[in-house]
């Protein structure tokens, strides 16, 4: 029998499995110590970053998936965290 996937916080299907040890891997790397304090810098670069009005659709395209890949991880470390 084919194994569930299940659809993850990046929008592609996984196992269970494999979702959570990507998730334990994210917590591992940025729930503590230096890896958090550099998602935070991650994060004052991307998300807690506004662009002034008139800014070309190529560097809001860019900014944007820089943020989306900033949410991932942060999502999955997260996640990583509540399932211990």
């Amino acid at each position: 029998m084919k194994e569930r996937m299940n659809v993850s916080v990046d929008g592609r299907g996984y196992t269970k499995e494999v979702d959570k040890d990507l998730n334990s891997k994210a917590y591992g790397l940025f729930g503590s110590g230096i890896g958090k304090d550099f998602i935070h810098y991650l994060d004052s670069l991307t998300t807690n970053n506004v662009y002034p009005a008139g800014t070309g659709i190529e560097t809001l395209a860019h900014a944007e998936g820089a943020r989306w890949i900033v949410a991932i991880m942060k999502a999955r470390c997260e996640q990583g965290r509540k399932d211990g």
